[in-house]
Parts: C-alpha cells; structure tokens; sequence
C-alpha cells in the first residue's frame, strides 16, 4: 500500500513539472519598466523611468520627472496641465 501511495506521489511531480517546463517556454512580456529614485546636490527629488526592451537589451524610453509631479494630472514646464500620458 505505502508503494502504492508513494509511486502515485512521484507520478504527480513530475506531471506537474512537465506542465511547468511548457509555460517557461511561452514569452510573457518584451518590455520592461524599471524606475529609480534620485536625488539631486539642490535636493530635489526625482523618478526616473526606463523602458527595456528584454530581447535586444536596448533603452526603449527614459524619462525623469519631479516626484511631486509623478502623479496625473501636473503642470508640464510650459504651465499646461496634463491629464493623460
């Protein structure tokens, strides 16, 4: 009975493993976001932003922006409100 019991466990590994090996295989997203917090001499805070493209490794997009206008809607520096990206 305990052989039983035991081969039936082995034999749900590695069902569920193979299972796993398939996913891995699938691409789940090119791109990524990474963002940093900086902070100048005058001590100003800021967010940089930076798109990566994962199969290339090259910089899609960076962009740094005042962390007291990291959230919508803020001024852009011609004093013209931003309500969408």
């Amino acid at each position: 009975m305990i052989k039983v019991l035991i081969i039936m466990m082995m034999l749900s590994f590695t069902i569920a493993s193979s299972d796993k090996t398939k996913c891995s295989n699938e691409e789940v997203g090119r791109y990524e976001l990474q963002t940093l917090v900086y902070t100048s001499k005058k001590g100003t805070v800021y967010i940089v932003e930076t798109v990566l493209d994962t199969k290339t490794g090259d910089v899609v997009k960076r962009r740094k922006k005042k962390a007291s206008s990291y959230k919508l809607p803020y001024k852009d520096r011609y004093n013209k409100l931003i309500t969408k990206e």
